[in-house]
């Protein structure tokens, strides 16, 4: 995860409320389903995404 002023090529823009996120393709798909949230405490949390298979 960084912080970027624009999107690069390939990338979906979302945006909610002012707040715009770029996501690579592939992350975007992996995502669909999430919710990303900030926690003070926590940072950014992101639930609701599948498991990595690469990771236990």
């Amino acid at each position: 995860m960084d912080i970027a002023n624009s999107a690069y090529d390939g990338d979906v823009t979302l945006e909610n409320d002012g707040l715009k996120i770029f996501l690579e393709k592939k992350a975007n798909n992996l995502l669909s389903e999430a919710t990303i949230d900030f926690s003070d405490e926590q940072g950014f949390v992101i639930t609701g995404a599948p498991k990595s298979p690469c990771c236990s």
